[in-house]
């Protein structure tokens, strides 16, 4: 009973009660949004490149009962975090961890084309965008590094069935580059959402559902404005938190 009670307890603090070492990457709400725009009730078996803390991975878990969720990360003490999560949110029969870099899927013992869908928050930024952050576990998930984007996107392709789907966040700006990379391993675009701070402004992300020998023909869905309000007014739009609602408890807490 005591085991219920937690679990109850761990799931109402979702995603904002993650255990999350101190000193590694502490995971945002584009993790969130790609949770929720790769979520279809038809998917079984799941695989999360760069899982991190498992906050992707958890939250189709909670969302879907019957899928099965692969965990992949590179940093050892992320991938015990998301073990770790997973136990409290009582998943844990629903989610393996597999620690080894994206570069390494096809010797790491992951089977190819195992997944209905692949997902993957990559690291984005340039190395010279920005100062580094204060440990190298952080600098190494928020940093790109050279071949990154291939890395995941080859990974992606491995790992998904065919006609599966590969689901990522990526910049706005960089939309061509990842079209391009994806092009090269048989992903072809079918979905776009644009993600804009404001309705105002550019937009900064985009989420791509790329499809493995997919037809051509991509749906651009309504695109989402995370903020409205300026200074101490600003708060998520209830579109946003509509699309989303784990938002709120991140974004607030309870």
């Amino acid at each position: 009973m005591t085991e219920n009670l937690d679990t109850a307890k761990a799931r109402e603090y979702f995603p904002r009660g993650l255990y999350q070492p101190e000193g590694t990457f502490r995971f945002s709400m584009d993790a969130l949004l790609l949770a929720r725009f790769a979520y279809a009730a038809k998917y079984r078996t799941a695989v999360d490149l760069g899982t991190g803390c498992g906050v992707i991975g958890l939250t189709m878990l909670l969302e879907n009962e019957r899928l099965n969720m692969t965990g992949v990360e590179l940093q050892s003490s992320l991938l015990d975090a998301a073990r770790q999560n997973a136990k409290a949110l009582g998943v844990s029969e629903r989610f393996i961890d597999v620690l080894t870099d994206v570069n390494e899927v096809r010797t790491s013992g992951l089977v190819a084309e195992q997944a209905d869908v692949v997902v993957s928050n990559p690291p984005y930024r340039r190395q010279n965008q920005g100062r580094h952050a204060a440990t190298q576990e952080r600098t190494c998930a928020l940093f790109e590094t050279e071949g990154a984007l291939s890395a995941f996107v080859q990974a992606a392709s491995f790992l998904v069935k065919n006609k599966g789907v590969f689901c990522c966040i990526f910049p706005s700006e960089r939309l061509d580059e990842l079209l391009g990379v994806c092009a090269q391993h048989r992903l072809t675009p079918k979905r776009l959402k644009f993600i804009h701070s404001k309705a105002d402004q550019k937009s900064t992300l985009v989420l791509l559902e790329a499809r493995k020998n997919g037809n051509c023909g991509v749906v651009v869905e309504p695109a989402l404005v995370m903020y409205s309000g300026t200074g101490e007014s600003t708060a998520l739009t209830d579109g946003a938190l509509a699309y989303c609602p784990y938002l709120e408890c991140n974004a607030r807490g309870r």
